[in-house]
């Protein structure tokens, strides 16, 4: 099989689509950087706010089992998340729900799935697990541990509305490899999509193609942005958001993710 110009035999294509990210794969997660080349991306800084607001205090849940409004009040003013402020969402409404603010969503489903955190009666809390991974010394473990729950166990589709099947999660570590290979300039969404996905049929034969891009851009791109492993530009300075947005890959994508594919 090919996807771009890297061709894979058979025997590589099931190992990428088999491969679970837990390191018996061809992707591996590096668990070991420090801190300080993490403090710069959004979803580990802003895990270990929540992560510490669990620790020292009884998070009441609400009869949904969602997170308080006061917890995610809390979180919308300490959270540094691109396109979510506090300024933002007080403009238009007074009372804010956790699912009014999809990262407090995205960190609570994230968190129940890695183990780090769970329902005990109506309270949310951390795990031992949890616990251990907190301190600033264990950045490294927490980040590989919160970026495999997202990419191997949550469902990329949980923030969106688009009426589309999933067809990325099935083939993420050739994605991910991929992208590291073709990303390395800025690439339209549409055109990085052709170049690091298998062509099933949803994929080559879609309803609404355009939708099919913009459902890669947020089920795939906009996780791997949280992470700090892509940046993303519009080609042109100005405001028209019909411009496309542009991504490559960041320092710390080769940093964090090493491959072995079978010869």
């Amino acid at each position: 099989m090919t996807a771009g110009i890297v061709k894979l035999t058979g025997q590589q294509f099931y190992a990428f689509v088999e491969d679970r990210l837990d390191g018996n794969g061809p992707c591996r997660i590096r668990d070991d950087l420090p801190f300080a080349a993490l403090a710069g991306t959004t979803v580990l800084p802003n895990a270990r706010i929540l992560m510490t607001e669990l620790e020292g205090n009884d998070t009441k849940l609400t009869a949904r089992g969602n997170l308080n409004r006061k917890l995610v009040e809390t979180l919308m003013e300490r959270f540094r998340w691109d396109g979510y402020d506090a300024d933002r969402f007080s403009s238009v409404r007074k009372a804010v729900n956790e699912s009014d603010f999809p990262p407090a969503m995205y960190l609570h489903a994230v968190l129940k799935l890695a183990g780090l955190a769970r329902g005990e009666k109506e309270f949310f809390k951390l795990t031992k697990k949890g616990r251990a991974l907190l301190s600033e010394q264990e950045a490294g473990r927490l980040q590989a541990v919160l970026f495999r729950a997202t990419f191997a166990r949550y469902n990329p589709a949980y923030l969106d509305r688009f009426n589309l099947p999933e067809v990325f999660a099935p083939q993420m570590s050739l994605i991910l490899y991929l992208i590291g290979r073709f990303c390395t300039d800025w690439r339209p969404a549409g055109a990085l999509m052709r170049s690091v996905t298998i062509p099933t049929k949803d994929l080559t034969e879609p309803k609404y193609p355009e939708l099919l891009v913009s459902a890669f851009e947020v089920r795939v791109l906009r996780y791997l942005c949280w992470f700090g492993l892509l940046e993303k530009t519009r080609p042109t300075a100005n405001d028209d958001w019909r411009q496309p947005m542009f991504y490559r890959k960041t320092a710390l994508y080769d940093r964090l993710l090493l491959f072995t594919v079978l010869q």
